[in-house]
This record gives structure tokens, C-alpha cells and sequence, in this order.
């Protein structure tokens, strides 16, 4: 980041963003043929809609669609239902949630694809799973086999170089298909790069100053396979995945100045995970849809840190083992045009076990959490109806019950049960063909992150956090109210507001041991937060930008919670009051050109409160810029760049001797990094059609 007097280069993108959004909606009331939604609440965009953008696979189709913004599967929310994606294929969600959805699409060729149907809360025997709007990709029927192989190499600034690429076969005849998968895929984090650390005195003198080194390189790899036939007249699904992800770090800090301490810290990350996963769908006449899934999970963490500072060592080891098995069970059903019902039950099983250990000097250092297994057993049943009173009203009812069981056995052992109820009511006004309007009132309840219960450190950071036995899971109600403008058929505006009432919030509290305090996560209290989003989607060839589109998202919160430190009120820890993207492509069918440019992590920055320091995290926003050619039928060459300029990070951090409420602020430590741009080309011969 930059400093001084003039424009920031992180809030420029940000004008720029408001910028385009005005000068393209002021456009829109120009005449566009409009594209009406079916009577069932869907959609259907067939392959001619995106003929003009010439996009290779169904994720270039998706990015086309107006009022959508793609949705992940979140992997690290325990159990199934609730930790879905938007994304549907061929009518069903993906089978594996740790699957990312947008690797999947990009392994469906664009002429494999028969229609995307957007689907809008109220569709006939859908499961939104609350989200408002899902994507259906629907594949061709018609027997094909297909293949493509992708072969490239990445290149940083700082002379980092390693190849990367996939190689992708399916097949599809009489209603089966098979899919294999593999993937060798590097990355440079952007924890990497040079700089400075610089400490200052509460009176702002300067104390020491290093030079900072760092260098983070993960080489993950993926194999995948997926079986579908029909069975006992349904259809069944059978997925099976190894992931391996292999990280290493080499910090170096370089005294220069007062009484700086030159330090080394060498890091070491290798996980390992399996995955078996299998889905069964049957239709029960032509209003009734039964679908179960099952699926198990095991994975292996190896992870060491050594830091040697002024002669002394420091190491944290770390061994840890996770499993989680889960059945769940859905039956949609129909039973008009207005009324319609969905049921649920869902059991899961979910374990881990880790060893930690930190070693100063050769002594150990007892850290709460360092030896311990965790087991959970969970079970949620739901019920939820959806009734349509008049055409442009949908009313939305869903009351969740979720029981759990998590004991804790090592040195903090522990056993706890909880029940609770999450009920949620939706509503959907649609105004007219171009303006729809959605409320919503629910009751969530977060689930308590196994990995709060471990201890944890970051050596060449000097920081220590000790694992929490007494966690409990934020509550939440929430209100959200959100309007959609639709521009045509291929322009969408959304604003959505939402204003969370929270209690027993999880943010950093102090644990103490005989000999020492710790940092730790924990519960402090009720707080509240407001988000409010928009998003805007629109291709610009009304304003003469022939084959552009525009895609810009931009987020604002403000969350507030009580310090338990000081007791003052203060935002939540690691909460972001902006976030912001605006991603701007642009096809040119004359030269077979796909060319494209995104900024992201506009003007980011978040704060961490611990009991004897305050830590203020800032950076500067990245962009990418690609280019991708078409060569004949078979073949595509893509480049792209990515802050290969660089791009700042600047974290300070308030350090106190003791509590904050009682202690007096002992230095101001602030590290200066910038991190080094890349570069990849790769290229994609396709095989099959």
C-alpha cells in the first residue's frame, strides 16, 4: 500500500467500479429483448445464448448468466446440507462437497452442453438449500466420448518456475457416464515476498529495523473418478477422490538496525486426504423425488516450524488425523402447482486427533490442547413447504432441527450435547418481469471449528494460540432483504441487505495454565452485524463495446461486539469492512480471441483483537489480466499475468505488556511486504466430440 497524500490505488478500483456501474445502467434503458421466465420458476438459456462469447466449457457459460454469482461448496462445514453449493449438474448437486464446483464445470466442454436452466426459489420439487437462485447445467444425452489434456508452467518475478496441467476423459452412452480426473496444480502464496519489519516505541521512535524474506510454495494433486448408471429405475452415482497438498515455507529476517535479531523459520505442511462418496436418485411417478447420499472422508496432516533466533530454537510439530462419514436422505414432493414440500434427515460422524508439540531450547512448553481427539455426532431432521397464494407471491416455511454430541478426550477433556431449532421463513414478490423482491427471517447456528480446539503457533510471528475445550457455537437471527432489477435477458442488478443479531460470539479470549496465558478462540458475548451487497452483471454492447461484459461485486459490513478485554465496543475479529471484484472480458470471434481483466480484494483489510495486542492487516487490490487464443477446433493457448508489478501488504501490530485494559502498550511492531507477481501459459489440446 501506498502512503502519502494524492489517490490510494486501493480505493481507485473502487470508483472505478461505481463508475462503469453508473455509466452502463444509465444505458440500460435502451430496448433489449427480454427472455420471460417459465411459469415453474426456471429459466432456460440454451447454447445459442452464449454463442457469442465462444466459451470452452460450461464455467464460461455460467460466468454469462445475468443475476448469478457461482457459490462453492464450503468443505470446512461439517455434514452435507448445509454446506451446498448453487450449482446443479444434470438436476443433482455434485456428490463430493470438497469438489471445487468451478474445476468441475471446466471439465464440461461448452458443446457437451444441451441448456443452463436458472432456477428461482419457488420451482417445483427443488431444494434451494437457501440459496436464491440456483444454476442447473443440463448435458447432452447423446453418446460421446470426450478428452482433453492441459500442460503448462508458472513463472513469479522473483525467479520461482514450476509445471503444472490435467488431464480430463469422459464418456457418456445409454444414460451412464464416466468421468476420470487428474490434476497437478503449484501456487505461490501471496504470503510470499520481501520487505521490512520495523518497531517502534509507544512514543513512535524507532526501536529496530529488519529485513523480511519469505517464500510460500504449495504443490497440490488431485485423481478423481465418477461413475453414473441407472439403477431399480433411478439413477446412481459413484465418486471417489485422492487429494495430496504439499507446502513448504523458508522465512529469513535480517537485523539491520537497534536491537533487531536475525531469525530463520523453515516450515513443512503435508496433508493427505480420500474420499468416497455415492448418490442415488429415483423419481416416484411425476411429483415425488426421493434422493440419498452417502459419503466418507479420511485425511492425514503432517505439519513442523523451526525458528533459530539469536541462538535460540524454537519448534512446533503437529500430527493430525480427521475422518467424517455422512447419510442423508431428501424426499421432495409436489402436490400442486402452488403447494410443494421437501423433508430431510441427515446423520454424521465426524473425528479428530492431533498431536502438538512446542519445544523452546530443548524444554517442552505445556500448551493447552496439545494432545487431544475430538468426536462429534450429529443428526438433523427438516421439514419445510413452499406455497404460492397468488401468481408474483412465494412463501417459504423450513423449521431444522440439529442435535449434536461432541466429546473431547487429552488433556482437556470434556463431553457436551446441544439442541437447537432453526427455523426460517422466506418471501418473494415478483413486482413485474424485471423486478423481483425477497425477504427473509432464520435462525442459524454456526457449527464450532474442530481445528479451535488445537493448538497452534507462527513462529517467526511469536505468536502462540492454545486450543479452547469450552467453545460453543454462535447463535444467530438473521433478517435479509434483497431487490433484483433484470435489464432484458442478459443484464441483472442485485442489492442485498442483511442484519445479524448474534449471540455467544467466537473471537479470541485469554487462557491461562500454571506457567503461562495464552491466546485463545472463545465465546464474548452478544454482537450485531450489517452486510449490505450489490452485485451487477451486463455485456456492454449497447455502449459500442462489441462482445465486453462487465461482472463487478461489491461488499460492505460493519459488525459490532463487546471487547471482553477492555469492554469497549469494537468490530468483530477478522471481519472485512469492504470487499470488492469487477471483472471486465471481452470476446473477439474475428481474431479468436477471449481476452479479460479482474481486480480483486478491493481496499481489504480486517483487525484481529487478542488479550495483549491489536493487529491491523491491510493490502493493496490484485488484478489478472489473461489472454486466450483458439487454434483450429482442438487447441487453446492461454496467458496470464498476475500483479506482476507487485502488490503491498502492510500488517501492524499493537503490542502490550499484559491485558490491554491494564497494561501499557510496549511497542508498535509494522512489517512492509510486497509480493511478487507470476506469469503461466498453458495449452489445451481437446480430444473426442
Amino acid at each position: 500500500m501506498q502512503t502519502g497524500t494524492g489517490s490510494s490505488p486501493r480505493a481507485w478500483p473502487s470508483a472505478l467500479a461505481f463508475r462503469l456501474i453508473a455509466c452502463v445502467a444509465a444505458c440500460m434503458a435502451l430496448p433489449a429483448a427480454a427472455q420471460t421466465a417459465a411459469a415453474n420458476g426456471i429459466t432456460a438459456y440454451p447454447p445459442e445464448y452464449f454463442a457469442s462469447a465462444s466459451p470452452a466449457n460450461a464455467r464460461d457459460m455460467l460466468d454469462r448468466l445475468p443475476g448469478f454469482t457461482l457459490v462453492e461448496a464450503d468443505e470446512d462445514v461439517r455434514g452435507y446440507a448445509a454446506a451446498q453449493g448453487n450449482v446443479l449438474i444434470d438436476g443433482a448437486r455434485p456428490s463430493s462437497k470438497r469438489e471445487d464446483i468451478g474445476d468441475l464445470l471446466k471439465r464440461i466442454p461448452a458443446a457437451a452442453v444441451e441448456r443452463i436452466e436458472l432456477i428461482r426459489s419457488g420451482a417445483s420439487g427443488v431444494d434451494m438449500s437457501g440459496h436464491p437462485i440456483l444454476a442447473n447445467v443440463v448435458r447432452r444425452r447423446e453418446a460421446s466420448t470426450e478428452a482433453a489434456l492441459e500442460a503448462g508452467a508458472v513463472a513469479s518475478t522473483d525467479g520461482w518456475l514450476s509445471p503444472q496441467g490435467q488431464v480430463e476423459y469422459g464418456r457418456r452412452w445409454q444414460d451412464r457416464a464416466l468421468d476420470l480426473a487428474l490434476k497437478f496444480e503449484p501456487e505461490l502464496d501471496d504470503d510470499s515476498g520481501r520487505g521490512t519489519i520495523r518497531t517502534f516505541s509507544p512514543e513512535g521512535g524507532l526501536l529496530a529495523l529488519s529485513r523480511l524474506r519469505t517464500r510460500t510454495v504449495a504443490r497440490n494433486s488431485e485423481a478423481g473418478v465418477s461413475w453414473r448408471q441407472p439403477v431399480a429405475g433411478g439413477r446412481l452415482t459413484l465418486t471417489a477422490a485422492a487429494r495430496g497438498e504439499r507446502v513448504r515455507t523458508s522465512t529469513g529476517i535480517e537485523a539491520v538496525f537497534g536491537n533487531a535479531e536475525d531469525e530463520t523459520v523453515q516450515e513443512s505442511e503435508d496433508s493427505k486426504e480420500v474420499e468416497f462418496g455415492a448418490r442415488f436418485v429415483k423419481q416416484f411417478g411425476a411429483h415425488s423425488t426421493m434422493e440419498m447420499t452417502l459419503s466418507q472422508q479420511l485425511g492425514w496432516l503432517e505439519g513442523k516450524e523451526q525458528s533459530i533466533e539469536d541462538g535460540e530454537q524454537e519448534t512446533f510439530g503437529e500430527k493430525t488425523d480427521t475422518g467424517e462419514t455422512i447419510g442423508h436422505l431428501e424426499l421432495t414432493h409436489e402436490h400442486s402447482q402452488r403447494l410443494s414440500f421437501v423433508t430431510s434427515l441427515e446423520g454424521a460422524f465426524n473425528f479428530l486427533e492431533s498431536e502438538a508439540a512446542l519445544v523452546q531450547n530443548g524444554a517442552p512448553v505445556a500448551l493447552p490442547g496439545s494432545q487431544v481427539r475430538i468426536e462429534e455426532k450429529r443428526a438433523e431432521a427438516a421439514f419445510g413447504a413452499l406455497w404460492k397464494p397468488a401468481n408474483h407471491w412465494l412463501l417459504e416455511g423450513t423449521m431444522r432441527v440439529e442435535r449434536s454430541s461432541i466429546s473431547q478426550s487429552g488433556d482437556s477433556p470434556l463431553r457436551r450435547s446441544f439442541t437447537y431449532p432453526k427455523p426460517r421463513l422466506a418471501a418473494r414478490w415478483d413486482r413485474d418481469q424485471r423486478n423481483q423482491f425477497r425477504f427473509a427471517l432464520s435462525r442459524e447456528v454456526g457449527q464450532l471449528e474442530f481445528g479451535d480446539f488445537v493448538a497452534s503457533a507462527s513462529l517467526d510471528s511469536d505468536l502462540v494460540a492454545a486450543g479452547n475445550a469450552s467453545l460453543e457455537p454462535d447463535k444467530t437471527w438473521r433478517a435479509s432483504a434483497a431487490w433484483e432489477r433484470r435489464f432484458g435477458s442478459d443484464a441483472a442488478l442485485t442489492l442485498t441487505w442483511t442484519h445479524d443479531e448474534i449471540s455467544d460470539v467466537i473471537d479470541r479470549v485469554l487462557v491461562t495454565t500454571p506457567d503461562d496465558a495464552f491466546d485463545a478462540p472463545g465465546n464474548i458475548g452478544d454482537g450485531r452485524r450489517d452486510t449490505l451487497v450489490l452485485e451487477f452483471s451486463t455485456p456492454l454492447d449497447r455502449i459500442g463495446f462489441s462482445g465486453a461484459h462487465l461482472r463487478t461485486s461489491m461488499l460492505w459490513r460493519r459488525s459490532r461486539v463487546t471487547d471482553p478485554v477492555t469492554g469497549q465496543s469494537r468490530p468483530i475479529s477478522e471481519e472485512k469492512p469492504v470487499e470488492g471484484s469487477i471483472e471486465l472480458t471481452q470476446d473477439l470471434p474475428a481474431w479468436r480471441i477471449n481476452w479479460g481483466v479482474e481486480f480483486e480484494h478491493i481496499a481489504e483489510r480486517e483487525a484481529k483483537y487478542r488479550y495483549d495486542e491489536v493487529a491491523r492487516e491491510s493490502e493493496d487490490a490484485g488484478w489478472t489480466l489473461f489472454v486466450e487464443r483458439r487454434i483450429g477446433e482442438r487447441w487453446r493457448v492461454r496467458a496470464e499475468a498476475t500483479d506482476l508489478f507487485g502488490r503491498d501488504f502492510i500488517e501492524s501490530r499493537r503490542k502490550y505488556d499484559g491485558p490491554r485494559s491494564t497494561s501499557a502498550l510496549e511497542e508498535t511492531e509494522r512489517r512492509d511486504r510486497e509480493t511478487p507477481g507470476y506469469f503461466s501459459l498453458t495449452f489445451r489440446r481437446s480430444m473426442g466430440g
